[in-house]
């Protein structure tokens, strides 16, 4: 015998289907009409019985052969220990858009620890229970909200997002990295946080980690927006190469510099 959990669904014309899109969490953005478990010697006996109930002419998967208004049965599943979660009904409202989304299975889109944590300022109690229909949906609400719980003051323990150096009409920092032993230094620009840049340098053979003590890393300029941070960069790469062109690792900009000087 086989204990057998099914659906039916209608084909949806267009405009049903649009319709039906936010109902993610279901198999098909056609229509269903039912859902059910039927006891039976075979899938051939299941089949029977379906057609008896709904047509000779009902399919039993999803096809492009199918037209609107026609019927078709999937099969969810068999031998099931635990039947009722397949109809324990999933229905929740978007926490963004307020549509109603429904589905028996509870795949809502929702925010993570560390969205709350680096974007809506660790307010778990406020927003860790909020369900959305989509990915979209869910981001639009992070800006949306982002957006108050900086301008109402909440302290912030996120990192730096780009969005944020447009709130605070920064375009980026230009950077001097110096190697106290040696008196070299490297000059550089980044659009993020420099600290994050530091920890980048720290990765590579020039500045390796095991000698950090050796190293001094100093912000020389913010860059206000609307000034070209390349052009703010080359500044500073020729002003500290004319003071001390030995100890530039600037290596591919000097020497672009040289050829100007010595052509």
């Amino acid at each position: 015998m086989l204990e057998i959990i099914y659906r039916i669904y209608e084909v949806a014309d267009l405009e049903k289907q649009l319709e039906n899109m936010h109902n993610f969490a279901g198999i098909s953005y056609n229509t269903e009409l039912t859902m059910d478990c039927k006891i039976c010697d075979s899938r051939e006996h299941f089949k029977e019985l379906i057609k008896n109930e709904y047509g000779e002419n009902i399919a039993f998967r999803n096809s492009k052969k199918l037209n609107i208004g026609d019927l078709y049965c999937i099969i969810i599943a068999e031998h099931c220990f635990n039947t009722e979660r397949y109809f324990n009904r999933i229905e929740y409202k978007c926490s963004c858009c307020g549509c109603k989304v429904v589905g028996y299975v509870d795949k809502s889109v929702r925010l993570e620890n560390w969205e709350i944590k680096n974007y809506l300022c660790a307010q778990f109690d406020k927003y860790g229970d909020l369900h959305f229909c989509s990915r979209k949906c869910k981001e639009h609400f992070i800006e949306k909200e982002r957006k108050k719980c900086l301008d109402s003051g909440l302290v912030d323990e996120s990192y730096i997002s780009r969005e944020d150096f447009k709130r605070k009409n920064i375009a980026g920092y230009i950077y001097k990295i110096s190697k106290k032993s040696t008196e070299e230094f490297y000059i550089g620009k980044t659009i993020y946080l420099p600290v994050f840049r530091w920890g980048q340098h720290l990765k590579t053979e020039r500045f390796p980690i095991k000698n950090i003590t050796d190293y001094q890393f100093e912000v020389i300029e913010i860059v206000p927006t609307g000034e070209n941070i390349l052009e703010r960069e080359k500044f500073y790469i020729q002003k500290y190469y004319k003071e001390n062109p030995e100890k530039s690792l600037n290596i591919l900009c000097t020497a672009h510099l040289e050829e100007e000087q010595n052509g």
